[in-house]
This record gives structure tokens, C-alpha cells and sequence, in this order.
């Protein structure tokens, strides 16, 4: 007897994918569809609505058709992933949209955040998280005060991504939310698991603009795709998914994913909004027992590689094989896209220090900075229980160097596992019954001696501090 199969959407910031998973997480097809992103200067970024919902679809009716035709019988659920701080206006009765697809990596509601500082201690207690112009709260205030709408105010309908998707994609078109996208907003308060009128209030947004929230795990209505309803009973974001790729997530690891940005989870069994230094607090599922993590976030991470190399331009992209050679390298003030946590400064002002003229040493650099980030978060998460090893994944988790010196400055071991669809695989385990995972990681780094790269992070560190401070006198 086949096992049931699960059918997950990923609405990615570069494509959509769709795969098709069994309860083993064993992925039988898969189907992605590239999605163009606008950058405007000094920092918009916009995707197309329709271009988006399109590539979704033709994503996921790829991944079907590539199945075997005995397989698509055994199709029983869809799940849903987004990126959790995208965000666009619609219309509230026919779904059409409002506004463009604002990124989560879109800035252009900075001057609001800069308002809002002396109440981050307020918004952070009540949301869990550190007030910066990449969560959606300031860029919904900046459609309402900026945009247009050609219809009547009570059908505009504004948030995530997802909830248009949700709109878009199921037969019954509901204004719907997941708990855990709605938890990334600045607008939701952890413990009323609701949207909160004062964090309203302090956007000056009204109360009728939000879709209704409801818990990850729900029978949010019928995927219609041609040929096929399938339920959709699991809608959630990419991060959030990505801690149950290998099953229940343990709270002795570590957890590190590596895209274009980088974040970084600790699985926390009660909200806890105390302990971390401008650490976020995140609910990762939402429901009857939800859970939380507390997450760090590295905003220049495979972006910052490849800004750099845009820059440099080296011959080749091996930076392993120049780490290995390359024993003393210039130190990089990574801030692509604006440093996250723990420092949260918005501004982009990267640069080589102590710098040369050689285009493998600057990358190798820039790698580094990646492990300095991650080390620096890997103490301001200090006064929590320590981590007995870290699990990462995401693109440039595939740099042996960068693992390495992970492992060798946390001193912990670092797991990599083969599997590069993590936050699928994560979603399936979500929404399919009995579902099972016995993977074992692909490499394991062992921590190892080495001084000079401790040096070298010392000497980052005294002078990233110095950077961000002139940055700010």
C-alpha cells in the first residue's frame, strides 16, 4: 500500500516551488518557476501579484504532472509555505490586488521605525520582536498613507503574502491568516494569539484591514489547481517549517538556515520575552500548544556573497579551495541589506578593512563576516540552556570553510544535512498523519583548534563596533 501524499507550495523572494512528499519525506516531484523581483533604489523591492500567484500555480501543477500516474491518486492534502514579511493590499471581495508584492527585503518604511524606537520595549513585550523596517507593520502603513484604492475602504484588505494566496488559491476565497505569518508582522500579540488594537493604533491602521487568524494545522478550504481539489490543511512560513525538516525540533540544537539572509532558532517550550539580548521571540506554530523559538537574524548572508562578488569579481566561486590558502585575510564589514541582530542598523555601508588587492581574499572575507554574525548571535542567545550541537542548511551551508569555522569558534559540532528543500520538507511533516523522518546528516564538523581565525573574529568584532558607531555619532 502507497503511503498518502502531501503537495506543498513554497512562495519563495527569487521562485515558487512545489513538491510532493510521502510520510517517509521522501520527495517523488518537485516543480519551480522563476519569479522577477524590481529592485528600486535606495531600497524598494516589488514583485508582481499576479506574476507571483501565476508561478505558484504552473509550480505546482509542474511537480503533479511529473508524478507517477498511480501516485496522484494518493494526493490527500496541500500545504502552503510564504515568505513571512511580504506583504500587499486587496480587495476584500474579489481578491483582485491593491498594490504590488512588497518584499520583506523592501525598507521603504524606515522613517516610521525610526518614530517608533522610544516604544520598542512596548512593541517588543507584546510581539517578541525588535522593531526594523523589514517586518510588514511599516510598509502596510506606507500603502495606506502612499496608495490609491479604487474601491471602498471596508473591502481593503491588507497583510502577508500569504493571506492573498489564500484568497487566490482556494475555492471558498477566504481573508485568511496563519498565526505564525501574522506573528511577523508587528501587529500580533503573542499572548492574545490575536492582532492587537494598540499595535494597530500605533501604525494607524484600521481594524477591518487584517484577514482572521487561525492556527497553522486548519482546514483552510479546497486547493483548486485543473484536475485536482485537494484540501489545504497547513499554512505557515519558511523559517518556521524549516525547524521541523528532521521532525520534532529539539531543544538542545542549534538551528542555523542560510539563504540570502540567515537565521538563526533555539526551540523555547514557553514564551519567554526577557532573557536575550534584542534577540527576537517567534511563534513557529501556532494552535492550542504553540511553540517559540528565540531567532537571530544575518541579514548579509548568500546576498552578501554575491554582492561581493559582483564587486570582486574572482575567476571562479571556490571559496573553500581560498580559504584553505589564504592565511590572512581583510576583515568585511558585512551590513547587506542592514545588519540584524543584535545590532539592528538599518543602513547599508559594507567595506573591506585592512584591505588588498586580491578578489579571493576579499571573498573569503566576506565569508567570514558570515561566521563572526553568526558567532556574535551564538552569545547574545547566551543565557539560554547551552546548544549541544547546531544543525544548518540553506544554500551556502555547502562551503566546507564556512561550517567549519562555525564549529570551530561555537565549539559545538555542526550537523549538514544533504537535503536543500528544508522548509518543504519541514511543511510536509507538518501536515501529513504519522509522518517519519529518519535522516541522518550528510557531514559532521567537528570543532578544531584555530587561533587565527579567533583572532580575526576579536579584531572583526572591535572593529564592526567601531563601524556601526561612527555610523551612528
Amino acid at each position: 500500500m502507497r503511503s498518502d501524499l502531501c503537495l506543498v507550495m513554497d512562495q519563495g523572494s527569487h521562485s515558487c516551488r512545489a513538491m510532493v512528499f510521502d510520510r517517509f519525506g521522501n520527495c517523488l516531484s518537485r516543480g519551480q518557476v522563476q519569479v522577477k523581483n524590481q529592485y528600486t533604489p535606495p531600497n524598494r523591492v516589488e514583485q508582481q501579484p499576479q506574476a507571483v500567484l501565476i508561478s505558484l500555480k504552473r509550480a505546482a501543477l509542474e511537480a503533479i504532472s511529473n508524478l507517477k500516474r498511480e501516485d496522484r491518486s494518493n494526493l490527500r492534502t496541500a500545504a502552503l509555505i510564504t515568505q513571512r514579511s511580504s506583504v500587499l493590499c486587496w480587495d476584500a471581495d474579489n481578491g483582485q490586488p491593491l498594490t504590488p508584492v512588497i518584499s520583506g527585503q523592501d525598507r521603504r518604511g524606515l522613517h516610521y521605525i525610526d518614530e517608533l524606537m522610544p516604544l520598542a520595549s512596548m512593541v517588543r513585550q507584546l510581539t517578541g520582536l525588535y522593531p526594523n523596517a523589514h517586518l510588514p507593520a511599516s510598509k502596510l502603513r506606507w500603502c495606506m498613507e502612499h496608495m490609491v484604492f479604487n474601491t471602498a475602504k471596508h473591502r481593503v484588505r491588507g497583510g502577508p503574502v500569504a493571506g492573498w494566496l489564500i484568497k487566490q488559491l482556494l475555492h471558498e476565497h477566504p481573508n485568511l491568516v496563519d498565526g505564525v505569518t501574522a506573528a511577523r508582522t508587528m501587529l500580533y500579540s503573542l499572548k492574545d494569539r490575536d492582532w492587537h488594537p494598540e499595535l494597530l493604533d500605533l501604525f494607524q491602521l484600521p481594524d477591518s484591514l487584517l484577514p482572521k487568524v487561525r492556527p497553522n494545522k486548519f482546514n483552510f478550504g479546497t486547493l483548486k489547481l485543473p484536475g485536482f481539489n485537494l484540501p489545504l490543511n497547513y499554512v505557515s512560513s519558511d523559517e518556521a517549517c524549516a525547524l521541523f525538516a528532521f521532525g520534532e525540533p529539539s531543544q538542545d540544537n542549534l538551528f542555523i538556515n542560510l539563504g540570502s539572509g540567515g537565521f538563526m532558532n533555539r526551540v523555547l517550550t514557553e514564551r519567554g520575552l526577557h532573557p536575550q539580548e534584542r534577540i527576537l521571540h517567534q511563534l513557529i506554530l501556532s494552535g492550542k500548544q504553540p511553540l517559540y523559538s528565540a531567532e537571530a537574524t544575518i541579514n548579509g548572508a548568500e546576498s552578501a556573497l554575491e554582492w561581493a562578488f559582483d564587486i570582486c569579481r574572482p575567476e571562479t566561486r571556490n571559496i573553500d579551495r581560498w580559504a584553505a590558502k589564504c592565511a590572512d585575510p581583510p576583515l568585511f564589514m558585512n551590513m547587506v541589506g542592514g545588519v540584524g541582530s543584535p545590532f539592528w542598523q538599518p543602513l547599508d555601508r559594507s567595506c573591506w578593512i585592512n584591505d588588498c588587492d586580491d578578489p579571493r581574499a576579499r571573498m573569503v572575507a566576506v565569508m567570514e563576516s558570515i561566521i563572526f554574525l553568526i558567532c556574535r548571535n551564538i552569545k547574545a542567545m547566551s543565557s539560554l540552556p547551552p546548544a549541544k550541537q547546531i544543525t544548518i542548511a540553506g544554500g551556502i551551508s555547502q562551503l566546507d570553510s564556512l561550517c567549519q569555522g562555525v564549529a570551530d569558534l561555537s565549539g559545538l559540532p555542526v550537523l549538514r544535512y544533504q537535503q536543500s528543500d528544508i522548509t518543504a520538507l519541514g511543511a510536509a511533516w507538518q501536515t501529513l498523519p504519522n509522518s517519519v523522518r529518519n535522516i541522518l546528516p550528510e557531514t559532521t564538523f567537528n570543532p578544531e583548534p584555530n587561533p587565527s581565525l579567533a583572532e580575526r573574529y576579536q579584531s572583526w568584532l572591535e572593529a564592526f563596533n567601531k563601524h556601526l558607531s561612527s555610523l551612528n555619532g
